[in-house]
């Protein structure tokens, strides 16, 4: 299926958008682009998998996108556009933009950035990022004006492929590398590394409580696990949901009693996933089709729970067409 027809269903799907609320970013160099990574403008990459933005997050009334192969975050008004970006390096990118006939090899990055995840004082306001810089498998704290404020690096970090902070100002880092998701004090102190299973996490908006997904292969069920900083599991919730491959955690919100989900049908990969809302009674709500962008790491996110935004993206076909983010609505 071509990246056209995703459009169209993804279009049909979710038909409650807003006419004016989108943010779309063209693929290049140079303000309000994105660069990208694939097999048009490095014919002889031997990486199967395209590369381009990875990450996007809303933070109140902003949108902020990583150009994870440019090497720059991104701050985008919903209503004006793009309002600032910065460069995290320390020389310009030098990515191909356009097709090339020649065979080539991959670009010499400085760093790739495969998450990012807000910092908030305790008003509210939002002073910086971490993000994750997986060229270096390290994690890098940048104020909201691109000033460089912290670095994180530890030996076992294989990986490093998510990135939270709770509201006490731990850092929850999930990698796939070694299977675990590592969980620092404000202080980047390690307090513990719960097993992980490549399958999202969230941290409790009111508490820093630790929640992630947990398959038990006898009974072929998925259980919601929450746990808190001392790494003393407090709660395994078995979910009803049908049978399915793959899920992954994106949120949780513990005031109203519910998570976000999304999962491979039993069917296997077919251009989609389901997204489910789900109760601490771990029983479905709601729940319906979603086309995913080819490829983002961080695909969908959330402000306050209510406003939910998801990208749309091929980067396999770039320069042809955009990275596009727009907002969607779960009953």
């Amino acid at each position: 299926m071509k990246f056209n027809s995703y459009v169209l269903i993804f279009l049909f799907t979710f038909s409650a958008f807003s006419s004016f609320a989108q943010v779309v970013l063209p693929y290049g160099t140079g303000q309000g682009k994105v660069a990208f990574v694939n097999g048009n403008n490095y014919p002889g990459i031997e990486e199967p998998i395209p590369l381009g933005p990875k990450t996007f997050r809303l933070a109140g009334n902003d949108i902020w996108v990583a150009d994870s192969i440019g090497g720059k975050l991104m701050q985008f008004s919903k209503e004006k556009g793009l309002i600032a970006e910065f460069s995290l390096l320390a020389s310009p990118a030098t990515v191909l933009t356009s097709v090339s006939k020649v065979a080539t090899k991959a670009p010499d990055l400085e760093l790739i950035i495969e998450d990012m995840a807000p910092v908030y004082d305790s008003e509210g306001k939002l002073v910086s990022w971490w993000i994750i810089d997986l060229m270096q498998n390290r994690l890098l704290n940048y104020s909201t004006d691109g000033k460089k404020i912290a670095e994180l690096k530890h030996e076992k970090f294989v990986q490093p492929f998510r990135v939270e902070v709770g509201t006490a100002g731990h850092i929850f880092v999930a990698d796939k590398g070694s299977q675990a998701i590592f969980v620092f004090d404000s202080a980047l102190k390690l307090l513990s590394q719960p097993n992980w299973e490549w399958s999202g996490f969230a941290v409790g908006s009111e508490t820093d409580t630790l929640y992630r997904l947990f398959y038990e292969a006898e009974s072929a069920k998925t259980y919601l696990v929450s746990q808190n900083l001392e790494n003393v599991i407090e709660k395994e919730l078995e979910l009803d949901l049908p049978e399915h491959l793959n899920p992954e955690l994106w949120w949780v919100n513990e005031v109203d009693e519910e998570f976000v989900l999304t999962y491979t049908p039993a069917t296997r990969f077919e251009g989609k996933f389901i997204i489910a809302r789900i109760g601490f009674d771990g029983k479905v709500k709601t729940s319906q089709d979603l086309v995913p962008p080819i490829a983002m790491n961080r695909f969908i996110d959330h402000n306050n729970f209510a406003e939910i935004w998801l990208g749309a993206a091929d980067y396999g076909t770039a320069p042809a067409g955009n990275l596009t983010l727009l907002p969607m609505v779960l009953p």
